[in-house]
């Protein structure tokens, strides 16, 4: 099984979350990623906060971690699910229907802490490896 990691994950990683962890290293490097939108959203995060120590432990973590690069075929369940969340009167911010695409396309486990968020989008499997 192939687990994308949201970007609130790799957050709880780097604050050494003893759930996420453990979760974590039950599992071969080969099976865990991120999505390119999350990696993104990392980087903002580390510019923003200009922190050398957080840029190097958010640079290890990411160095163990595949990207999946995204594609044409995530930014069709992209506009897919949008249409259907707004239809529904449910809409997510785009970020995170970014990544649920990009967990969707690779038939992979989403795994978040945000769970209410994306349970709402069909098909979508989601884990919190923080409970």
């Amino acid at each position: 099984m192939i687990y994308v990691l949201d970007t609130d994950t790799v957050s709880l990683i780097v604050r050494k979350n003893p759930s996420v962890i453990a979760n974590l290293i039950r599992h071969e490097d080969d099976e865990i990623c991120i999505s390119a939108i999350s990696y993104a959203e990392l980087r903002y995060g580390l510019e923003k906060k200009g922190s050398d120590r957080l840029f190097a432990e958010v640079t290890a973590i990411l160095g163990k971690l595949s990207i999946i690069a995204f594609d044409e075929s995530q930014s069709e369940l992209y506009g897919k699910t949008r249409v259907a969340l707004e239809k529904s009167g449910t809409p997510l911010g785009d970020m995170d229907m970014l990544i649920a695409a990009a967990a969707l396309s690779a038939g992979a486990v989403l795994v978040s802490h945000n769970t209410s968020h994306f349970f709402r989008i069909k098909g979508l499997k989601v884990e919190d490896w923080c409970v």
